[in-house]
């Protein structure tokens, strides 16, 4: 048992490299709403938040509407699903690393601001549902990293004997590094991930790792 019994893991950009098919699916959306597409380096630069869909959106159309941006995220999902099973893949050591916690009892937890059934979709056909004690994403009507209601409506529900010195959300962008500040528990950073280098850094967070397989390493430290 590691000092953080509990694991948070973010999905996208920690277990799973999913920027390729989330680029295609961005850009899709766009079309399919009659926007320009941004370049590939703006949108990036937009998932170095770790927001929503919906974020995202009304960032790059400030003048949209609630309206324009259900519309968009419904576009966007209906065509994440193809792009997921063609591009996205784990990381080097995802799975071993995820078997060897588990087996020394460490408890792990997907938190994530993609849609719930997208990324329980992915975690299943990568057979990584069996290491998870339960995954937490986005939802509607519910709070989304970095809003600490995430921890107190959603995790602690969960593990509501665990105290938050249990807790490590390990995630790569500012949006996990900040919620674990906001929720008052450890961060680790991933900085392999999609995150901004400068932002994520400034946060100052407990640990850092320059690849999954190096968690088990950075939990024993």
């Amino acid at each position: 048992m590691t000092r953080f019994p509990i694991l948070l893991l973010d999905y996208d950009g920690t277990l799973a490299e999913t920027q390729p098919a989330i680029l295609r699916s961005l850009k899709e959306a766009f079309d399919a709403v009659g926007v320009s597409a941004p370049t590939s380096d703006a949108l990036k630069q937009e998932l170095t938040r770790g927001g929503t869909l919906q974020t995202l959106f009304q960032a790059i159309v400030p003048k949209s509407d609630e309206q324009d941006a259900a519309a968009f995220v419904r576009h966007y999902r209906a065509f994440y699903p193809a792009a997921d099973e063609e591009e996205t893949v784990l990381f080097d050591g995802v799975v071993d690393t995820l078997a060897a916690l588990k087996e020394q009892g460490t408890i792990l937890a997907i938190l994530s601001n993609k849609h719930a059934p997208t990324v329980c979709a992915s975690i299943a056909r990568f057979g990584l549902t069996p290491f998870f004690s339960g995954v937490v994403a986005s939802e509607p009507h519910f709070p989304h990293k970095p809003d600490p209601r995430v921890m107190d409506e959603r995790i602690v529900p969960l593990f509501p004997k665990q105290p938050r010195s249990d807790f490590l959300m390990v995630g790569d962008t500012v949006a996990d590094l900040q919620f674990a500040r906001n929720a008052g528990i450890a961060s680790c950073w991933a900085s392999y991930g999609h995150g901004s280098d400068t932002q994520c850094a400034a946060l100052d967070p407990d640990l850092r790792i320059g690849s999954f397989s190096d968690l088990p390493v950075a939990l024993r430290n």
